[in-house]
């Protein structure tokens, strides 16, 4: 069952053109707010919606609130790093899988379709991104096309990944045989691709 029939009641309010104005503020309930700012992103679907939280927990708990609202408008998570650039430790692949499928949803907005929703924290909107001019080049992979598997893989290692016998975490891959196994940083679990000879 689909939520967002539910969001359109917002706009009989009287006071619901004024929260669309540049610094309304609204003092609502924290069950409320999830409706209430999934309404207003979906006053203009075209245009994405930024939503700042306090901290990583509550920027997740919310993205998961807007998820059920506006289902199947992508909503995403944007967490901090995780470490600090001081450090000079490497980010937990999952965080950068997040953040860059948040980046991702912003920079690649098909005309016509519904712009995602981002939920992202104080702390890591404050955080430095890369330019997107420096951004790895994808391919896709689809039914039935030729594939071949080592310059297929030759793309991944130079996109990144890691080459190891079996796929354990984000950012891995695997050949065996006539199977392609990639773990994307940007998904929750790998992706195991079959091949028919070299199709």
């Amino acid at each position: 069952m689909s939520l967002r029939p539910f969001l359109a009641h917002l706009e009989r309010h009287p006071d619901a053109a004024r929260l669309s104005e540049p610094g309304a503020r609204a003092f609502v309930s924290l069950s409320l707010r999830p409706y209430l700012i999934a309404a207003l992103a979906e006053r203009d679907v075209r245009r994405p919606t930024v939503v700042v939280a306090a901290d990583d927990r509550a920027a997740r708990d919310l993205a998961a609130d807007l998820r059920a609202w506006l289902r199947p408008r992508a909503v995403r998570f944007y967490p901090t790093r995780g470490v600090a650039y001081e450090s000079h430790l490497r980010p937990p692949a999952h965080l950068v899988g997040l953040r860059v499928a948040a980046l991702d949803a912003l920079l690649d907005q098909s005309p016509g379709a519904e712009a995602p929703v981002v939920v992202i924290s104080a702390v890591a909107l404050s955080e430095k991104v890369p330019d997107p001019s420096l951004r790895p080049h994808g391919f896709t992979l689809r039914v039935g096309e030729l594939l071949d598997l080592e310059e297929c893989a030759n793309d991944l290692v130079a996109a990144g990944y890691e080459r190891v016998d079996q796929v354990d975490d984000r950012g891995q891959f695997a050949v065996r045989g006539g199977l392609l196994d990639v773990y994307p940083a940007t998904e929750e679990r790998a992706i195991r691709v079959d091949l028919f000879d070299d199709e």
